[in-house]
């Protein structure tokens, strides 16, 4: 009986713990999946772009008069990097989708701070490729522009380049405003000090019998290490934010 209520404890503490994890694995995969949403519909933007446009002889034929036929190229060019970033964005933003659920549902114990934390590892990537693929659109759009409207090509050249600054200047500004300091980022794993030893609650374990029987380690003042309780008298004992590299195993004694 015992037994069985000190593993439904150990199985709360985990189930708890592991749904904060949860909601910080759910963070990244609502990210991820609207940008692979947007980087589709820009994908689809550069596809008919490539398509869509011909270049007319009259048109080359300006072009060669005004001595900027290298327009066409960076028009082809910025075209072929938005499809390229924005394919990019869409495939790697699927597969951590995809295979970090799958990790975190069907791996075993810790799998989900791993998927956690490998999805993280991914993220400059996904952001930057993306950010690349607005910029390539601009360029193209903007050649666009000089291949087929004429005078009035400056004007919207102008036009895009007071759209780029501004939204480089609200995204530095924004970016301002929402930033959190590394070291008072809150994460999803959660451990537990005590006695000074960092004890990850989604990875504990019930131990009985041999597992539990360790033998008394006894320090100096004569108090006995040999059990790990958790209890509201420990002095020190905090919560801690990080990740943990292997599971630890709890020895829950039949006495205590």
């Amino acid at each position: 009986m015992l037994a069985a209520d000190k593993d439904r404890l150990i199985a709360g503490f985990k189930q708890h713990a592991l749904t904060l994890r949860h909601k910080e694995l759910d963070y990244f995969v609502e990210r991820y999946s609207n940008l692979a949403t947007q980087a589709s519909i820009l994908a689809g933007f550069a596809f008919d772009s490539l398509v869509e446009l011909d270049i007319t002889p009259e048109m080359k034929k300006k072009l060669n008069k005004d001595g900027t036929e290298w327009i066409q190229d960076i028009y082809y060019i910025a075209g072929a990097m938005t499809m390229t970033f924005a394919l990019y964005t869409v495939c790697i933003s699927s597969f951590a989708t995809v295979w970090g659920h799958r990790l975190a549902l069907q791996g075993p114990t810790g799998s989900v701070d791993r998927a956690v934390a490998v999805m993280m590892k991914f993220r400059n990537s996904i952001f930057i490729s993306f950010a690349l693929g607005m910029v390539s659109l601009i360029f193209s759009a903007t050649a666009m522009a000089w291949i087929k409207m004429g005078d009035a090509a400056g004007g919207v050249t102008a036009v895009f380049g007071v759209f780029f600054v501004m939204i480089v200047g609200k995204y530095q500004r924004m970016k301002y405003m929402f930033m959190i300091n590394q070291d008072q980022m809150v994460q999803g794993d959660v451990r537990v000090n005590c006695g000074g030893t960092a004890v990850d609650v989604a990875t504990l374990e019930a131990g009985f019998g041999s597992n539990a029987s360790m033998p008394p380690r006894l320090s100096s003042d004569g108090t006995n290490h040999s059990e790990m309780t958790m209890d509201d008298s420990l002095p020190g004992s905090s919560m801690h934010f990080g990740s943990s590299s292997s599971p630890m195993r709890m020895g829950l004694l039949p006495g205590s």
